[in-house]
Parts: structure tokens; sequence; C-alpha cells
């Protein structure tokens, strides 16, 4: 009887502390703040430093929940039907999950992503740095980040269907001091 007690309280306290872990690390950051740097292995074969963009690119992150996920697939192949688009910006695209890189290499050839996957498998540090992560459950984000290095603007929802390119590309127009040509005025489904 003692045993089943103790295995419960055991049980309800692994319980508690992954909760408050969770709830302690899922601190959002914040449009005007400096994006938090991160060294990650990627779907090109070598580690991808957020740093290493600094004074050259803007960047996009498009943080996603799974590999071969309709869902994810769908968004993924969103960004690539306007990678031109992205690219005359000057915005490097960066999608980021906590899947094993062999995984994300097979999964962006079948999708023949013109743009890296990054793993934070290991820890999820950077899920978690961005707020993305709570606990076991992540929420589909996007981070634009500015050649500075600071935040310009996030997208953060639960919806189950495709994001917009649209205002990504007007805000990244916004802040490249470029007119907002080709974009149209629809908002996003559900963020």
């Amino acid at each position: 009887m003692l045993s089943q007690f103790t295995k419960g309280l055991s049980l309800a306290c692994i319980l508690l502390a992954g909760a408050l872990d969770g709830a302690g690390m899922a601190l959002a950051v914040e449009v005007g703040e400096k994006a938090p740097d991160f060294t990650l292995p990627s779907t090109t074969g070598k580690d991808i430093s957020l740093s290493e963009f600094l004074g050259k690119k803007y960047v996009l992150i498009e943080f996603y929940g799974g590999d071969f996920d309709p869902v994810c697939a769908k968004n993924l192949s969103a960004r690539k039907a306007d990678y031109s688009k992205f690219q005359q910006l000057d915005i490097q695209i960066l999608g980021i999950s906590g899947n094993a890189p062999f995984s994300q290499k097979t999964f962006a050839d079948s999708l023949q992503l013109p743009y890296p996957l990054l793993s934070d498998m290991e820890q999820n540090a950077t899920t978690k740095a961005y707020g993305v992560v709570s606990g076991n459950k992540w929420r589909r984000s996007f981070f634009l980040i500015d050649k500075q290095g600071i935040i310009r603007g996030q997208w953060r929802g639960e919806d189950e269907g495709v994001f917009s390119n649209e205002p990504l590309l007007k805000a990244a127009q916004e802040i490249a001091g470029q007119p907002a040509e080709g974009v149209g005025e629809k908002k996003a489904s559900g963020m």
C-alpha cells in the first residue's frame, strides 16, 4: 500500500516539476528585443548560427512541429512557393524543429526546400529561448529578425491551416524600406 502511494507521489512530483520547468522556460521574446543567438545542425550538413547573418541578411525563422506532418509540410512549402520574393528582400529563411537532422534532411529533400532546416533536438534550448515550446507542446511561430539581430516581427498561433506569406513579406518590405508591391491585404488565417 505504501509502495503504491510512494509511486503515485513520485509521479505527481515528476509531472509538477515538468510543468514548472516548461512554464518557466516558455518566456517569449518580444518585438524590439535582441534575438537569442543559436548554433544548430542543419540540412546543409553544417552548423548554422543566427549570428552569421548579422549585418548581411534579414532572417525569417519558422518554428514547425514535425517532419512529415501534413500541416508542417504545407507551411514549409508555402515559403518555398514565394522563395524568390524572400530572396529579393535579402531574407534568409530558416526552419527549426526538434526533429533529428537525418529526418529533417529526408523531409527537406522530399519537399525540395531551397532553404535549410535546423535541428533543436538536443535540448530544445532555441525553442525555449524564443518561447515556442512549453513543456512538450510546440506553437507554430515565425520571427523576422533584422540585420542588426533585432526581432522586428513575430507571429504565433495554433492554427492548423497554412500561414500566409503576405504578412511576412509585408513586414519584411516595411523594415527593408521597400514598397509592398505584389502583396495583397488579406489577413493570415487564424494568426
